[in-house]
C-alpha cells in the first residue's frame, strides 16, 4: 500500500492495519495525483496481474476471479477487458444519456460487446485515435504486470488523463480479451463537475493531440502493429476536437478565422479532414461517419477482423 504523504490520518492507520497483516508491505512517497501515483504500487508489485481498484468505483464480488480466468486461458493476451455500468452517488445503474451503452467505441463494437472475443494488437489504439477510448475506466481492465515491462508506467505530465495515454500504448502492444459481462462499475456524482472543466482544458491545451502524437510515434519506432506503423492520419478526431475547442472559446468572427488559420498552419496534413469534417456538417447538414473511417483504418491494417471465443450470453448488471 502506497500513501502519499497525507496528513489526514490515513498512514498512521495503515501503518496499524500493516501491523496486524504480516502480508501488506506500504511506503510512502511525493503526492503526483492520479494516475501518477498508481506507479509506485505498480513497481513494488510482485504479482502476475494488476488491477487499479480507485476509490469511488466499485467491482462484482466475481471480478477479479472471471478476469483472472480470461487471461489464464490466453496467454497471448496482455489485458482482459469487460462491460461497465455508469452508476450514480448512491450506486444505482444509468442507462440513459451519457452512460457506457453508448459511448462511441461501445456503439462501433455494436454486438460484440456481448460476445466473448479477442481483439488483435493495435485494434482498440486505431479506434481510440478514430472515435473515443474502448477502455473508458481502469476497472474495466486487468492487466498482466509484464505489460508494463513492455510500454512502460503511466505519464504523470497529462495529469488524470495519463490513463488514456498509457491504453494507446498499451493496446499496441498486446492483444485483448474481451468478457462480455458487467464486473466494473465507474461513478458519476457532482463532485466530478471540476473533472469536465479539467477535459476542456485538455482539449484546448492539445493534450489530447500530444497523447495521439506519441502514441503513432510509439507504434512506428516499435512498428506496430504493421510495418510503418499507424498512419498519422488517426489524429483527425483529436484535432478536429481541440479545434472545435478552441473556435468555440474564440469570442469573435475575426478570432475564430485566426485560430482555424492558425491551426490549419501547424498541421497541413489536418487541413482536409477538417474541411470535409465541416463540409458534411454545416453544407449537408449530417456528421461525417467516423465510423466508416475507422473501419476502412482497420482493414488496412489488417485489424478488422475480431476472434470469437467461447461465446456466452452477455451478463446483465441488476443495479
Amino acid at each position: 500500500m502506497y500513501d502519499s504523504y497525507s496528513d489526514d490520518g490515513a498512514w498512521e492507520y495503515i501503518q496499524e492495519l500493516a501491523a496486524r497483516e504480516p502480508r501488506m508491505r506500504i511506503s510512502q512517497g511525493p503526492r503526483e495525483g492520479t494516475p501518477g501515483s498508481w506507479n509506485p504500487c505498480i513497481q513494488q508489485a510482485q504479482g502476475e496481474y494488476v488491477y487499479i481498484a480507485t476509490s469511488d468505483d466499485t467491482m462484482s464480488p466475481d471480478c477479479l476471479e472471471k478476469l483472472v480466468a480470461a487471461l489464464d486461458q490466453h496467454p497471448d493476451c496482455g489485458m482482459a477487458h469487460c462491460c461497465l455500468d455508469f452508476i450514480d452517488a448512491q450506486g444505482a445503474k444509468i442507462s440513459t444519456g451519457h452512460c457506457w451503452e453508448n459511448w462511441p467505441t461501445t456503439v462501433f463494437l455494436g454486438e460484440w460487446n456481448g460476445r466473448r472475443h479477442i481483439r488483435p494488437q493495435g485494434h482498440d489504439t486505431v479506434i481510440a485515435l478514430g472515435l473515443k477510448t474502448p477502455y473508458y475506466s481502469i476497472t474495466q481492465v486487468l492487466i498482466r504486470r509484464s505489460l508494463f515491462e513492455t510500454v512502460g508506467m503511466f505519464e504523470k505530465r497529462f495529469g488524470p488523463f495519463g490513463d488514456l495515454e498509457w491504453q494507446l500504448r498499451a493496446a499496441l502492444a498486446t492483444k485483448t480479451i474481451h468478457v462480455p459481462e458487467y464486473l466494473a462499475t465507474w461513478r458519476v456524482h457532482p463532485q466530478q463537475a471540476s473533472q469536465w472543466d479539467r477535459y476542456a482544458k485538455a482539449v484546448r491545451d492539445g493534450w489530447f493531440l500530444d497523447m495521439a502524437d506519441e502514441a503513432i510515434k510509439f507504434s512506428s519506432d516499435k512498428q506496430w502493429p504493421a510495418p510503418g506503423g499507424l498512419p498519422p492520419r488517426l489524429r483527425r478526431f483529436y484535432w478536429d476536437e481541440c479545434v472545435s475547442a478552441r473556435l468555440g472559446a474564440a469570442r469573435t468572427p475575426l478570432e475564430k478565422f485566426r485560430t482555424l488559420f492558425a491551426s490549419c498552419r501547424a498541421d497541413k496534413n489536418m487541413i482536409w479532414p477538417f474541411v470535409q469534417s465541416r463540409f458534411y456538417r454545416h453544407i449537408l447538414g449530417r456528421e461525417l461517419d467516423i465510423a466508416v473511417e475507422v473501419r476502412k483504418e482497420l482493414r488496412q491494417l489488417g485489424l478488422e477482423m475480431l476472434q470469437p471465443v467461447n461465446e456466452k450470453p452477455v451478463s446483465k448488471s441488476n443495479n
